[in-house]
């Protein structure tokens, strides 16, 4: 082969060898791009399943009252729904009486928990164990029930002079044409005294019927809280009061018990209730028109909103010292909106 015939043959053989190299460089430029990108990938998942793990390392403490009462089953519902949606544990203590408070908070810092929120009973002396907690830099969340004087680090409660407007309200427009006597439950302690919030509620209710004809108001009645003891004093009124024409129920967690009472005794309807929080055979009865209302304390809100506060003030995050929690009154008129 002369050196004429062999140049373009040299030729071809060097275009290969170039394309061939360019596909080469191709390869390990696409090669290092994916490898990029994986590590990339791998680090990012690192990095999230490294939070996700902090986060759910956060364990936090609620203690309530025994959960067989339906409010605080909704609230502790409300609770965890929150807390799944966070990422975060929750443990929850409850106690059966207010001696046992003190141990529970005292447990809660022994067990390294990372925040605590308490419903406390409403008269109390537990500064001392909250501040502890706060010292440890583990903050308390108090609900419904406050220790102003102690370092918790918030409070999310209910304006209890607003509902007992509210109650008054809701008896208003139906005591009207005439005269009657209407009775008034409010909370005790375990002594069965009047407990301060009954003290404001009962207040608010004496002055706004002072100036209404249609309402002749009984001497306030204190009762525990729950189904049986509002069942008991409302058959106990019946007995003393048969031309009773009322009752206001300003204790929590007590109308169904009263409306039982009403029930066995052929009086639902004939005696006009408006009460706090609902319960047995309250929700029939409002359906039924049999009731002049209710106020609504949306307890699985209680529990979503002190869990949410809780979390903020585990991070770190700034949050008011007081927060409202929502309330609402449910009357026959406005349809089926307790189910809201």
């Amino acid at each position: 082969m002369t050196n004429a015939d062999s140049r373009p043959t040299l030729l071809i053989m060097r275009s290969r060898q170039k394309v061939a190299l360019l596909c080469s460089l191709i390869c390990i430029v696409c090669s290092g791009f994916l490898l990029l990108l994986a590590f990339g990938r791998s680090v990012q998942e690192v990095i999230a399943a490294e939070t996700e793990s902090l986060v759910m390392e956060t364990h936090l403490t609620v203690i309530l009252p025994d959960h067989s009462d339906m409010f605080f089953r909704s609230v502790a519902s409300g609770g965890r729904s929150e807390a799944t949606l966070q990422h975060v544990a929750l443990e929850f203590l409850s106690y059966n009486s207010d001696s046992e408070v003190g141990l529970l908070l005292r447990q809660a810092r022994w067990m390294q928990t990372d925040g605590v929120l308490i419903y406390l009973p409403e008269q109390n002396s537990f500064s001392h164990e909250i501040n502890e907690l706060e010292a440890s830099g583990i903050p308390v969340i108090t609900l419904i029930h406050d220790t102003p004087l102690s370092d918790r680090r918030a409070h999310l409660g209910f304006d209890d002079e607003g509902i007992a407007r509210e109650l008054v309200r809701m008896i208003g427009v139906q005591a009207e044409q005439d005269t009657q006597r209407w009775a008034l439950l409010i909370g005790a302690n375990n002594e069965g005294e009047q407990t301060w919030v009954a003290i404001r509620i009962a207040a608010v209710v004496r002055s706004m019927l002072s100036s209404h004809g249609g309402v002749e108001l009984l001497p306030e009645r204190a009762i525990d809280y729950g189904y049986f003891s509002g069942e008991q004093a409302a058959v106990q009124l019946l007995r003393e009061h048969p031309d009773l024409g009322g009752i206001i129920v300003a204790v929590p967690q007590t109308l169904g018990g009263v409306v039982q009472a009403l029930i066995d005794q052929n009086r639902l309807g004939s005696v006009g209730v408006v009460g706090i929080d609902f319960g047995a055979g309250v929700e029939d009865a409002l359906r039924r028109g049999l009731l002049y209302g209710t106020i609504s304390r949306h307890p699985e809100q209680v529990g979503i909103q002190g869990i949410r506060t809780l979390i903020q003030a585990v991070r770190g995050e700034p949050i008011a010292e007081y927060h409202d929690l929502a309330y609402s009154a449910v009357e026959p008129t406005r349809g089926s909106s307790w189910q809201d």
